[in-house]
């Protein structure tokens, strides 16, 4: 090999490793949930990690982004699909005509200004943050009044390493899954349970006390 070409394949290496290379990547599956009146239903979760370094076909140095969160929320609204940008969710339930749904994660830099994006302020010490289907569209609530029926989550939590959530690609996890997942890995602290606050954000619109379960922010 003479000089020149040499050369050209002394660059041609690391363009071609930073073709394979993608500082995005998603996982995604669908999840059996039992509702708290006992119902199981399936969901479609993708998630979107961020590779803080340049590892081919390894997970080790990945970090959960966002979410994409899909299900048939039955007539007459049909299926709906949401994307959470720093959030994902812990717990989908319906109640008396309303579904709701509890997310953990937080914003990053100016997601919260991204059309659809801003689900309010943090009211708990645990990072759990509520939301509400109206007419189609998940809207923010205070956590306060997440109905009393819901209390723990039933969803998968991200835990462990995004290599064994890997395993799950593509794939339908079910809820003997979902038992041993929380086998392998414990709920702690922070979420073990759906935590309503002791006092409500005077920065949260919605905290002004209503009587209709409609009503949005």
């Amino acid at each position: 090999m003479n000089r020149r070409s040499f050369t050209a394949a002394a660059f041609a290496t690391p363009l071609m490793s930073g073709c394979l290379w993608d500082k995005h990547f998603d996982l995604s599956w669908d999840e059996e949930i039992q509702l708290h009146d006992g119902r199981v239903i399936v969901v479609k979760v993708t998630h979107t990690y961020e590779r803080l370094r340049r590892e081919i076909g390894r997970y080790t140095s990945a970090l959960p982004r966002d979410t994409e969160f899909s299900f048939d929320a039955g007539a007459p609204v049909g299926r709906v699909t949401q994307l959470f940008k720093g959030f994902h969710p812990m717990f989908l339930g319906w109640h008396e005509g309303t579904w709701y749904a509890v997310l953990y994660g937080d914003y990053y830099y100016r997601s919260r200004e991204l059309p659809g994006q801003d689900w309010g302020e943090l009211e708990g010490p645990y990072g759990q943050w509520a939301i509400r289907l109206d007419n189609g569209k998940w809207q923010p609530m205070s956590m306060s009044r997440l109905p009393a029926a819901f209390y723990e989550p039933n969803m998968m939590l991200l835990k462990g390493a995004v290599s064994e959530q890997a395993e799950f690609d593509g794939k339908k996890v079910t809820l003997q899954d979902k038992q041993a997942w929380v086998a392998k890995h414990p709920y702690d602290y922070a979420d073990i349970r759906l935590t309503r606050p002791t006092a409500v954000s005077p920065r949260r619109k919605d905290s002004i006390p209503s009587t209709s379960i409609g009503d949005t922010k």
